[in-house]
């Protein structure tokens, strides 16, 4: 089982865009404010915390079609109609996301609270989670009750003009109120009814009217959905904010999978011995220092009487206090110790933010690994509680990394996108298992780590601007997987040339193709120098070394990337010719005929 693809409709500027997953990794590429942030944006909403909803994530263009269900409840307010309860006027504005799963035929049990009908034999599940409103009614009422109390407010002021109170409009009533007034329900989808994007726009199905909402817990125990966003707050030595610090990682590792309080078994009883023994004598030397003290302060004050209870010093040494300080995680940066036999290391925060990032991304992806398979003291703790003790692991591991490049130089990148997936699927019982699916997905504003996959991991996130006054940008989703034929020649030409030379062209505004290397060195000296090229000088522009007899190769993906390309090359002619032509004094010359090939 696995996801086959997502379709995200009205969240943020991704209106309608449809994006196919890979078994194994996915990239996101773009470039800057594409939208590769909001899909993983709504993955995680959609399929993990609910709550993270705000109006800023609904499509900003929609903010007009809403406001104008609001006018219209307004128009009732003094008519004392009943709304209309269906969800229809709300339907082409709301978040929503489709998930769609390949599931095997053998696994049908799994599945069997989202199957269709009951011929359904196995291939495509659907299921649209859609952000709505709770209750119709409810929300109606509760607005009309709010925008009441606000009329009557303003009929008490005079000067009116001047004075706005909330809610000025629904877009406004709801800054406040969404998270109360809306929730995420999931509907059934018809595996036979579902279409191919066109021109890169999703065509998600319509629902039935008379479709049953279900909850959104759809999915639970199916996907486990795992995060690691770009914002990491690492710092270096004289910052000392950052909240996220190795130390803090392993603590919470130690907590889940290895603490010998929790659940103890055999192999714990020696430590916990360990920890009893170091108590007992540390409360005895805390007995032994505080007596002179506590002595002291019986006979100044008489405390304690007869009656009063006594006045003690006692510890608790406790595993999880052991990294609850930044020098928790520590550097060995010489291999010989001092003459004392005292290694020489330096706290966490003394090492670079690069190898900072990189150890800590691949510690939190191996806890992601061990919470799915539920690794030491985790299973005890799942089957507290439990009647059967029988533990259900997700089929799917569904696993985001935003911007992983952060700090890191380049084959540092590199490594990490060529191991990142080794380290999910690095379990006994993953390896070789095809019952539980890991597909991890990266968003990235780095080539080389683009250089390291294969081309057809890649999504393009192409940017479409607005047609209209009333419309904001929004984006396209290009599948490189079929920009060309599957085993195309020209294919595996295209990808083998953009390894060898870079992937910029990924997340750039515009391209120049050049024909070789000569003009690959003065086209940015000619935009460098010249005043007249300032504006080109501050654009994301890539100029790419071609060779001329190549460059029809790269036609069809120009194309499906939509950039702005501009051809420097030269016009060797294909084929020479000579004619026979008399001049005006009589004079037999021969005349060259060349014929050029068509330029696109």
């Amino acid at each position: 089982m696995k996801i086959e693809f997502v379709e995200i409709q009205n969240f943020r500027k991704l209106k309608s865009i449809r994006i196919s997953l890979e078994d194994t990794t996915t990239l996101f590429v773009g470039a800057n404010n594409s939208g590769k942030t909001s899909a993983m944006s709504a993955l995680g909403h959609f399929l993990k915390d609910n709550l993270r909803f705000t109006t800023n994530d609904f499509t900003l263009s929609n903010w007009k079609d809403i406001n104008t269900i609001g006018k219209n409840w307004e128009s009732q307010l003094e008519q004392d109609k009943a709304i209309d309860a269906e969800i229809s006027a709300w339907e082409k504005v709301l978040p929503a996301i489709d998930i769609w799963l390949n599931v095997n035929s053998s696994q049908i049990y799994r599945v069997q609270h989202l199957l269709p009908t009951l011929e359904w034999e196995g291939g495509l599940l659907g299921v649209r989670l859609r952000y709505e409103p709770k209750n119709l009614e409810s929300l109606y009422k509760d607005y009309l009750k709010e925008v009441s109390a606000s009329n009557e407010t303003l009929k008490k002021v005079k000067d009116k003009e001047k004075i706005q109170l909330w809610p000025k409009d629904i877009h406004d009533y709801l800054r406040k109120r969404l998270n109360g007034m809306f929730s995420v329900k999931a509907y059934l989808l018809d595996p036979n009814n579902h279409k191919k994007p066109e021109n890169g726009v999703a065509q998600p199905q319509a629902l039935p009217r008379n479709s049953l909402a279900l909850s959104s817990s759809i999915f639970d125990g199916l996907i486990k959905i795992d995060e690691i966003n770009a914002q990491r707050g690492f710092s270096d030595v004289e910052d000392n904010s950052a909240k996220l610090k190795l130390s803090s990682q392993l603590g919470s590792y130690y907590e889940k999978h290895l603490d010998p309080y929790l659940s103890p078994d055999v192999s714990d009883l020696q430590a916990l011995k360990a920890i009893d023994k170091a108590q007992q004598s540390f409360d005895q030397k805390l007995k032994q220092d505080f007596s002179d003290s506590i002595k002291e302060i019986e006979e100044m004050v008489g405390y304690p009487n007869v009656s009063d209870p006594k006045l003690s010093v006692s510890s608790r040494v406790r595993p999880m206090d052991s990294f609850a300080h930044s020098s928790a995680v520590q550097f060995e940066v010489m291999n010989k110790s001092t003459e004392e036999g005292v290694p020489l290391r330096l706290p966490e925060q003394y090492n670079g933010l690069g190898y900072q990032n990189l150890i800590s991304m691949m510690f939190r992806l191996m806890s992601f690994r061990a919470d799915l398979m539920l690794v030491g003291k985790a299973e005890k703790k799942a089957l507290e509680g439990q009647k059967e003790k029988e533990l259900t692991i997700p089929c799917i591991h569904l696993v985001l990394v935003e911007e992983p490049e952060a700090h890191l130089h380049v084959q540092v990148q590199q490594i990490f996108i060529r191991q990142a997936y080794n380290i999910l699927r690095n379990h006994n019982d993953l390896k070789d298992s095809n019952n539980i699916s890991t597909q991890l997905v990266v968003s990235t504003h780095s080539s080389h780590v683009v250089h390291e996959p294969e081309f057809s991991c890649l999504r393009y996130f192409r940017r479409k601007p607005a047609l209209k006054d009333d419309e904001v940008p929004t984006t396209t989703v290009v599948n490189l997987s079929e920009v060309f034929g599957v085993g195309d020649d020209t294919e595996r030409f295209v990808t083998r040339y953009l390894k060898t030379t870079h992937c910029d062209l990924f997340f750039a505004d515009a391209a120049i193709l050049v024909e070789g290397s000569a003009e690959k060195m003065l086209v940015p000296h000619f935009i460098r120098e010249n005043k007249a090229f300032e504006k080109l000088f501050r654009s994301y522009i890539t100029v790419l070394e071609i060779s001329g007899s190549h460059a029809h190769t790269l036609l069809p993906l120009i194309e499906k990337l939509g950039l702005i390309t501009l051809i420097i090359t030269d016009l060797d002619p294909a084929k020479i010719s000579a004619s026979k032509r008399k001049t005006k004094d009589g004079t037999v010359v021969m005349v060259p005929q060349v014929a050029f090939p068509p330029v696109s």
